[in-house]
């Protein structure tokens, strides 16, 4: 890591880690000052090629005693009745709810005492239609670990994410993509200058390159309970390698990380509007030449925390009209829609899909159809509604499908 200078330093913060009072002496790497061979800024430093803060950024103040709320008898159980709801086909669900109070006793010792192992986690492939990527996921048995993964989040869910970056959408309950597409679109009508110019950035393999050093010493930032931390690291450290994709403590664990990063890049020179989604980054800003310092800078914080950008990046004219009234520039391609200056559009092969799965369920017996085919036409409907698709949905679902067939095939899944 690059704030740590040697090995013997980071043998000695391992150590300071364990001490709960010390975790505030360890101070986040400046990317944005470039150290020369000397180990001393180079003269490029001062010169008008960085990208300034335009204020030091400051981490809020640190979350503890976790230990009341974690071992709360009503909170266990309200942590495994609301989790069990999705998996009540895992063989360990109907008999932990059957001796629930048992497990809840299990779990407060657990949380004072230590001694949760975390599981060896199961294994499978998923196939994405939609990027066509085959991804590796990974996931628990509900009892214990997906219990004990669901105490952690709950734990500091409500105090937590008023310290994230209000931009910050992935996995947030009142945040998304839909929220972050309608603010997106409302920056694009109200604050032209501030929207000029866009850029976009990706790390490459988040999650299964995340370093644990970095993932442990970012939540720590946030979070100084001895006890919540020592379940967090039994998680982290149950991987070799990175965070696995699957597990719901996973892109909580990126979050909490980033958060430092989030309110560093929001305070560059340049940035007028920013916005988060787990590994997609997105700038705004009036000014094409420090959006592109801001954007080097931000690059430079990650190789700092050991992360690999896609070489895709790229700063660009964003959508706008001209005197003819005709768009020019290049509307915002993500969350799902395509953000122009004065509407939201759904995805050409979005719609696509759906004009396909309309026709597939039309042609099944009595227009009905199988669980599969509802679930996703529920999701893909009622995603039309945050765009400006009326004659769309009027044209090819309206007269095609049955909102209240759809609707009942997925209430009685």
């Amino acid at each position: 890591m690059l704030w740590w200078n040697s090995s013997a330093d980071l043998s000695l913060a391992a150590a300071l880690w364990a001490v709960d009072d010390l975790y505030t002496e360890i101070e986040m790497p400046q990317p944005w000052l470039k150290i020369g061979p000397s180990g001393t800024p180079s003269r490029r430093d001062s010169g008008r090629n960085v990208c300034r803060p335009k204020k030091d950024y400051k981490m809020p103040k640190r979350i503890g005693n976790l230990l009341p709320v974690m071992t709360d008898r009503e909170f266990i159980r309200r942590c495994m009745v609301d989790h069990a709801k999705k998996r009540m086909q895992d063989p360990t669900t109907l008999p932990a709810l059957t001796h629930i109070e048992m497990c809840i006793d299990k779990v407060q010792h657990w949380v004072r005492y230590g001694g949760w192992k975390p599981s060896e986690p199961i294994h499978t492939r998923h196939y994405e239609p939609s990027n066509g990527k085959l991804r590796d996921i990974d996931y628990v048995p509900y009892w214990p670990d997906g219990v004990m993964h669901w105490v952690l989040i709950e734990a500091i869910y409500d105090v937590v994410v008023p310290k994230m970056d209000p931009y910050c959408i992935a996995g947030i309950k009142g945040r998304g993509p839909h929220k972050a597409a309608k603010q997106v679109a409302q920056w694009m009508k109200t604050d032209r200058a501030g929207m000029k110019y866009g850029a976009e950035l990706d790390i490459h393999h988040c999650f299964p390159e995340s370093d644990h050093d970095f993932i442990q010493y970012g939540y720590r930032q946030l979070v100084k309970d001895k006890y919540w931390l020592r379940l967090a690291d039994a998680v982290v450290d149950s991987f070799n390698d990175g965070l696995p994709i699957g597990y719901v403590t996973s892109h909580w664990f990126q979050n909490l990380a980033m958060t430092a990063f989030d309110r560093y890049v929001r305070g560059l020179d340049g940035v007028a509007h920013y916005y988060r989604y787990v590994d997609n980054i997105h700038l705004y800003g009036p000014n094409k030449r420090k959006l592109h310092r801001a954007l080097q800078a931000a690059m430079e914080w990650l190789a700092a925390a050991d992360y690999a950008c896609n070489t895709c990046w790229q700063v660009y004219r964003t959508d706008y009209m001209d005197r003819d009234g005709r768009h020019r520039g290049r509307a915002l391609d993500g969350l799902g829609f395509v953000i122009y200056c004065d509407h939201v559009s759904y995805r050409k092969r979005t719609t696509r899909r759906l004009i396909r799965l309309c026709l597939d369920i039309k042609a099944r017996p009595h227009g009905v159809p199988t669980q599969r085919q509802a679930r996703q036409a529920a999701c893909r409907i009622g995603q039309l509604k945050h765009a400006n698709e009326h004659r769309f949905r009027v044209k090819y679902v309206d007269g095609v499908v049955s909102y209240r067939k759809i609707r009942k095939v997925v209430q009685n899944g």
